[in-house]
Order: structure tokens, then C-alpha cells, then sequence
């Protein structure tokens, strides 16, 4: 594989890519001191499993098995409620970054279950500061989501180089901003006490373009506007591959 970024976010190769990397038994990169990488994972048994990725699973994800064979450090935050939401994600990020546990400059966030690491991380945190941003983002050519959106989408188009959308499953950022921006992002995330039966009626409540609440991407598309030129999109496709 080719692959010129020094991360993989792409379910349908990180299992090959990962292998391939395994064929190099010496291979490990240096953590940056000043940089703390987490991922947030449900956990459960396996019959639990009714939905893929929506229910728990208790074996270890690829992005942990990969950062343990590189000799990368990796904060792994766990939730048990099930079924999964994706947006359970700011609660965790939100108690651990208050928590005082990370102390590094940079924070960075990644996804469990398709992102592996092919390359030293430090060169992400150099891509990052070429964007003069405090929060980076991989991009994909994917507009899922932005059909409920269609006033942030077209405000992103006039800002970023059209095809390139903000993706959630890779992204850096200084820490105190982070924890700023997972703030924000709470404030969209369904509230526990809405069920499919008041979905309708909660959402009606909201403003136009409000985000649909369950995935933790479209809050982060729905806020970019309000933190941009903060919050930037990797559209030079530098940072992680996406097929």
C-alpha cells in the first residue's frame, strides 16, 4: 500500500494495512511528550452484540492492539450503556479533559474500530500547526448528514475546498480549545429522556439546521461555522487516509 499519511482511518483496509505492518517485528514509533491520544469505545459481552458497533464488545479494538505493538500511549475511555450512541463520546471527553489527567499541550481523539497509526505521530502535530487553526480535522468526500444541514453546507463549500468534509474519526487539537470546543458539542447531543416516540416532537423544537443529535460528526459539521477559523478541516488530505 502506498499510503503517504501517517494514520489510516478506513474500515475496509486497517485490518490488511495493519498486517502488513506487523511484518516489520522492530518497528516502533516515539510519543510525543506533549501530545495525549484517546479513543471512546462502549464495552459489553458479545451477546449484546444486536446492532454492530451499537452494542459493547469486550475484546480490544484495532487502534489499541495497534498503539500497543508500536509502543504508542493510548487513554482508552469506556461506556457500557447500550444500545451505543456516538455522541456518548462528549460526556467522556468532557469528564476526563475536566478531570486534570491530561496535561499535555495537544489533545488528539480517534476513532476505536478503524484507525491504526502507519508513521511517527509527531508528524501530525507538525501538519497541525501548518493550519494556524486550534483544532484539526481529516476530511472525506462523504456529505452524510449535511442533507439536514443544507445552510451549513453550503457555508462550508464557500470555506473549504468543495468535496472536503470535516470527519470526526481523526482530529487534533490544542487542549484547552478541545475542551472548550466538547462543551459546545454537548450542548446538541440528544438528551437521555428522548426516545424514538418524542424524537419528532423534540426535534421540531429546535432551529433550522439543528443537528439530528446522534452522531457525534454532524455536531462537530453543525459548530464549525461558530469556532472557524479554530476549528479548520485537513482539505490537503495530510493528516489520515480515507479511501
Amino acid at each position: 500500500m502506498d499510503i503517504k499519511q501517517p494514520i489510516i482511518h478506513d474500515r475496509h483496509i486497517v485490518k490488511q494495512a495493519f498486517k502488513e505492518l506487523q511484518k516489520n517485528k522492530d518497528i516502533r514509533f516515539k510519543h510525543p511528550k506533549d501530545l495525549t491520544i484517546v479513543t471512546c469505545r462502549n464495552e459489553g459481552t458479545l451477546k449484546d452484540r444486536i446492532i454492530p458497533h451499537l452494542s459493547g464488545y469486550e475484546e480490544s479494538s484495532i487502534l489499541e492492539e495497534n498503539m500497543k505493538y508500536l509502543g504508542l500511549d493510548l487513554v482508552v475511555l469506556k461506556d457500557n450503556r447500550l444500545p451505543w450512541r456516538n455522541t456518548f463520546k462528549f460526556e467522556m471527553l468532557d469528564k476526563y479533559l475536566s478531570s486534570g489527567k491530561c496535561k499535555t499541550k495537544y489533545f488528539m481523539c480517534l476513532d476505536a474500530i478503524d484507525v491504526i497509526w502507519i508513521d511517527e505521530p509527531q508528524r501530525v502535530i507538525k501538519i497541525f500547526n501548518s493550519y494556524d487553526c486550534d483544532a484539526l480535522f481529516m476530511s472525506t468526500h462523504s456529505t452524510d448528514g449535511y442533507n439536514c444541514m443544507p445552510d451549513v453546507k453550503r457555508w462550508v463549500d464557500s470555506v473549504n475546498i468543495k468535496g472536503r468534509y470535516l470527519n470526526s474519526g481523526v482530529y487534533i487539537g490544542r487542549t484547552h480549545f478541545v475542551k472548550k470546543m466538547i462543551k459546545e458539542a454537548m450542548k446538541y447531543a440528544i438528551p437521555h429522556g428522548v426516545t424514538m416516540d418524542n424524537y419528532r416532537d423534540y426535534l421540531n423544537s429546535k432551529p433550522k439546521d439543528y443537528p439530528m443529535g446522534s452522531q457525534d460528526q454532524d455536531i462537530f459539521r453543525y459548530i464549525e461555522k461558530k469556532f472557524h477559523p479554530q476549528i479548520k478541516v485537513d482539505y490537503k488530505n495530510k493528516m489520515a487516509f480515507r479511501s
